[in-house]
């Protein structure tokens, strides 16, 4: 690993009472709100200067990979009168593994300088998946996508497409491992099928931000399609094996806006989230389908969703804040997900779908910073959540 230091009141009259107190009984009989959830801080794992964990995925309870950057710096390099300043970042990418003990190191072949991990995907106990982004080398932008793959818990680089500009969706499964992203251009494929050690391209004319496998003919994939104005409009789309069907729910249906992660648990019951526009306003919504129809389901004020971060400029320089990865099972009948985060110094929250709505909780009473990934453990009832803390500390949270 090549490490690169750098500056871096009144009474209420008897009757109303009365009234309120019978209404608050009334309340009180109906399904009391699920208390929310107890989240405990786990052990961080070794990481140098200003660090961040972006994603997270398990495999069992000692088999559980982290991925982020570590010793990040940004420098102003000019700020001319009239344009705006340039800025270089350059940090060095992470990637370790949870033993169930403690935290063992892992390299990334092929990306031992500037980068970060930023998506992974445990199949199995010895295989996993893992994609990133090298630095420009300028550190004005990201720059060329980066995938690795582990058989028997040891790292090699696989190529990624040469039509993705950016990786952001990662799908990892027994037979195929699917990926997909920006493209270098809009009629180029934006999603790629790994089979037989072969790169399988699909072209859905639309940049992909999340791409889930059920079956290897139940494929969905969400993100959003070019428009003029470099806005897009939200998009959803379902491989059955063959060909791919848009499906955007039609809450979302030709409005500025983008789907940021799918979930199908099956084939009645597909979940997506992101946000689409109405009348200049953002609304963050929820999309269930259950075969036939969808539902929407609309966040409390102050949620958004979200929370992986690209650092990059130019036309598509908008796209802001998402988790493709950040869409899980509760394993109760309800959902978390990752949401945007407000800032370094907020406090680390996380979306809940519980008794049919969404909420948010906060994890961790007193902490500033913020989740950036979330996984479910198989074969436990357990959650972690990763993230940062006090701006710049690897953060590591777990629910049982």
């Amino acid at each position: 690993m090549k490490i690169i230091r750098r500056s871096a009141g009144h009474r209420v009259p008897a009757a109303i009472a009365a009234v309120t107190t019978a209404l608050a009984l009334t309340v009180a009989v109906g399904p009391a709100a699920r208390a929310e959830t107890a989240w405990t801080v786990r052990q961080s794992p070794f990481t140098l200067g200003f660090s961040r964990l972006l994603g997270v995925s398990a495999a069992g309870p000692d088999s559980l990979w982290i991925g982020g950057y570590q010793w990040h710096s940004s420098q102003i390099v000019s700020c001319l009168e009239t344009g705006p300043c340039t800025v270089r970042v350059h940090q060095n990418p992470t990637l370790q593994r949870w033993t169930g003990s403690g935290w063992s190191w892992a390299g990334t072949p092929g990306m031992t300088g500037h980068g970060q991990i930023k998506f992974l995907d445990a199949v199995s106990a010895g295989e996993a998946w893992a994609a990133g982004s090298r630095d420009a080398p300028a550190g004005t932008s990201e720059g060329t996508p980066y995938l690795a793959h582990a058989t028997n818990q040891n790292w090699s680089e696989v190529t990624a497409p040469a039509t993705l500009r950016t990786i952001e969706a990662l799908d990892a499964g027994a037979q195929d491992t699917w990926v997909a992203g920006m493209p270098v251009s809009p009629d180029e494929p934006s999603v790629y099928r790994h089979s037989a050690g072969t790169w399988v391209p699909h072209t859905l004319g639309a940049s992909i931000q999340g791409i889930r496998q059920r079956t290897p003919g139940d494929v969905w994939a969400v993100g959003r399609t070019a428009t003029a104005d470099g806005q897009g409009l939200a998009y959803a789309a379902r491989f059955d094996g063959s060909t791919w069907q848009t499906v955007t729910p039609p809450q979302a249906e030709g409005k500025k806006g983008r789907l940021g992660a799918v979930l199908p648990l099956a084939a009645d019951d597909v979940w997506v989230t992101g946000y689409v526009e109405e009348n200049g306003v953002r609304k963050d919504a929820s999309y269930h389908w259950n075969g036939s129809t969808w539902r929407e389901d609309v966040l409390p004020p102050g949620g958004r969703f979200g929370g992986g971060q690209h650092h990059t400029f130019g036309p598509d320089a908008d796209t802001g804040y998402y988790a493709p990865d950040g869409l899980i099972a509760d394993g109760e009948g309800g959902l978390w997900a990752v949401p945007s985060a407000s800032g370094a110094y907020s406090d680390p929250r996380l979306l809940h779908y519980t008794d049919g709505a969404w909420r948010l909780e906060q994890t961790l009473p007193g902490v500033k910073g913020a989740v950036q990934g979330i996984t479910r453990v198989p074969g436990t009832d357990s959650v972690w959540a990763v993230g940062f803390q006090d701006g710049g500390k690897p953060l590591v949270i777990s629910a049982d």
